[in-house]
């Protein structure tokens, strides 16, 4: 009766997909750029959480499918949400704004830094040297 307890456990255990060369380098940057849902920022590649576990293991079931990177993303994507993202897609205003808004403000401050060092310098006047002569012996 254990034997046959032992057996239908090991034959009921996940079996993990191994990959090999590309098909792994490629799991394994797709991993980095999918968030666990059950660790906070951190994404599956480092995760020891058994739900990243099984996310890995999903990763490399559908590379070894066939599917391609975009389709393995949309399917995590679809299943939890944007937010198992770590770099979530630019789409309508919200995204364009998301994506934009730091080369905006980069673009903005510097030309604010140039319009102030331009103003300085136009609003500066000329030190004149002083001749030795003017000076006073007051000391």
């Amino acid at each position: 009766m254990k034997a046959l307890i032992a057996a239908l456990l090991f034959l009921s255990a996940p079996i993990a997909t191994e990959l090999e060369g590309a098909d792994e380098a490629r799991a394994q940057a797709l991993m980095r750029e999918i968030r666990c849902v059950a660790c906070e920022n951190e994404p599956i590649s480092q995760s020891t959480s058994e739900i990243a576990g099984n996310m890995r293991e999903r990763v490399r079931v559908m590379i070894s499918e066939g599917a391609s990177d975009e389709e393995i993303r949309d399917w995590f994507e679809g299943r939890y949400g944007e937010f198992v993202l770590f770099r979530p897609k630019a789409r309508g205003p919200g995204g364009w704004l998301l994506w934009g808004a730091p080369f905006l403000l980069l673009v903005g401050g510097a030309a604010l830094g140039y319009g102030v060092m331009r103003g300085r310098s136009a609003s500066a006047e000329e030190i004149q040297a002083i001749a030795p002569e003017d000076l006073s012996d007051g000391i």
